[in-house]
C-alpha cells in the first residue's frame, strides 16, 4: 500500500514500538497520524515530529485505548479533519508480571496472580486492538456506502492496513 497521503491511527504512540511506528509513517509521507496514548508524553511527541516534518502532521489523543467512545472520537475526528483513515497501529500494551502462582512459605499456601491484572492485560494487549482495527474497518465501509461502491474487489487494491504488534512483553503471565 502506497503510505504517501494517506490517514493513520496509532496507539501506544507515546513511546517504543508505537513512536517508532510514528516516526516512520511521518517519514514516508502520510498526510496525518493520530497519536494515541495514556501518558502525557504523547503532547511532546505530536509537538516533535511536526516540528520535524515542518507541517501539523501529527494530533496528540490523550485517553484510555480500551474506552469505545474515546476510541470512536479519536477516528471520528480524524474521519471529519483529513478524511477515512487508512492505516491503523494498535501498537499500546502493558505488561503486568508476576508468578502464575506464588507460594507462601509461611503459610503454606498458594496465591494465584490477580485475575484483575490478567484482565486488564487482555483488555488492552488483545481485545483494545482487535476494536481499534474494526473502528478503522466501519469507517471505510461507512466511506465506501457514502460513496455508493458495493463491495470491495481485489481490483480496487488496498483500501486500508492494520499491523498488530507483538512483543518481547508477550513472554511473561
Amino acid at each position: 500500500m502506497d503510505i504517501k497521503g494517506k490517514v493513520a491511527v496509532i496507539t501506544g504512540a507515546a513511546s517504543g514500538i508505537g513512536r517508532a511506528a510514528a516516526a516512520e509513517l511521518c517519514k514516508q509521507g502520510v498526510a496525518a497520524i493520530a497519536l494515541v496514548d495514556m501518558a502525557d508524553a504523547v503532547h511532546e511527541v505530536a509537538t516533535s515530529l511536526n516540528d520535524t516534518y515542518g507541517a501539523r502532521v501529527a494530533r496528540a489523543f490523550q485517553g484510555d485505548t480500551t474506552d469505545a467512545t474515546f476510541r470512536h472520537e479519536v477516528f471520528e475526528t480524524m474521519r471529519h479533519e483529513y478524511g477515512p483513515v487508512n492505516i491503523c497501529v494498535p501498537a499500546a500494551g502493558i505488561t503486568r508480571d508476576a508468578l502464575a502462582v506464588r507460594m507462601n512459605k509461611e503459610k503454606g499456601k498458594a496465591n494465584l496472580y490477580p485475575i484483575e491484572h490478567f484482565r486488564l492485560v487482555m483488555e488492552v494487549n488483545l481485545i483494545a486492538p482487535v476494536y481499534w482495527a474494526l473502528e478503522m474497518v466501519a469507517q471505510l465501509a461507512e466511506d465506501r456506502f457514502t460513496r455508493g461502491l458495493k463491495q470491495w474487489s481485489a481490483e480496487e487494491g488496498s483500501q486500508g492496513v492494520i499491523v498488530f504488534i507483538g512483543s518481547v512483553s508477550s513472554q511473561g503471565n
